[in-house]
């Protein structure tokens, strides 16, 4: 995202802090700009129309400071104002600023195999196990949406499928090789956490691995008992059909549009 010069002066007067714009990175999705400040700190900064904010994903990081054993950046202070000649509303966020590096680099798919050692497999295990077992009233996944998107990209595929989660654990709610880094493992980008179909997390990380078979199946091996589970196989195919959703206008998932249409078939057969 292009945040303007005006912009960038706004944050930094209200924060208290300068920017270093050589550092400016976007997000997976390109919905945010973050920053490396003056005080080793880095710095988010993201925006929406006045008429469309979403509450929850817009303190999503502050709420999540509350969250115990589960390695991620700490929130400073946050800053929010409405640019009444756009009519959009401005956010920026001051957190920890990580020293380990996102596994994706560029977007949320895996890009090559990143060789993760076996103790990064047991570390993400405990920090996912810790969130799902951290009780919230925020909602990361609603069943509506889960059913409508399913059958919105599978269509008759899917008529005879029940897709009702039965089980719900707290979720980071978009966890992807984007927002994750090593050599220890450290969730990144905390806007969307909150109630979501048990294996949601794991699911993430699986479906944005298909390119490379071997990561995926590790995935699967790791987080047996939640992926096989079957709201763990509802949240691999809702997952599967956002990428489907939206492979036509990003390359990244479209590399993926293969494989994710055979692990949907497969999920399909598997829940019925």
């Amino acid at each position: 995202m292009d945040v303007p010069d005006d912009v960038v002066a706004e944050v930094e007067r209200r924060l208290a802090l300068r920017l270093d714009r050589s550092t400016m990175a976007t997000g997976a999705w390109a919905e945010s700009s973050g920053y490396r400040t003056d005080r080793g700190t880095w710095v988010r900064v993201d925006s929406r129309s006045a008429t469309v904010i979403q509450p929850q994903a817009w303190v999503g990081a502050e709420a999540a400071s509350v969250i115990r054993d589960v390695p991620k950046p700490a929130w400073f202070q946050s800053a929010t104002w409405l640019d009444a000649s756009s009519g959009r509303v401005w956010r920026a966020e001051e957190m920890e600023l990580v020293a380990e590096p996102v596994i994706a680099g560029r977007g949320a798919v895996l890009t090559a195999d990143p060789g993760l050692p076996d103790t990064w497999w047991t570390q993400l295990r405990t920090a996912l196990a810790a969130l799902a077992g951290f009780r919230t009233f925020r909602v990361s996944g609603r069943q509506e949406l889960i059913t409508r998107r399913i059958s919105q990209v599978l269509g008759g595929a899917v008529q005879s499928v029940d897709t009702t989660v039965t089980e719900w654990t707290t979720s980071h709610g978009d966890l992807h090789w984007g927002n994750l880094t090593a050599p220890r493992p450290v969730l990144l980008d905390w806007a969307d956490w909150g109630l979501a179909p048990r294996g949601n997390d794991a699911a993430g990380l699986w479906a944005t691995a298909l390119a490379f078979p071997a990561v995926a199946d590790r995935v699967l091996t790791e987080f047996h008992d939640d992926l096989e589970s079957r709201s763990g196989r509802i949240a691999r195919l809702w997952v599967v059909s956002n990428i489907l959703r939206i492979a036509d206008r990003r390359a990244d998932a479209r590399a993926l549009t293969e494989p994710a249409a055979k692990a949907a078939d497969q999920l399909v057969a598997d829940l019925r």
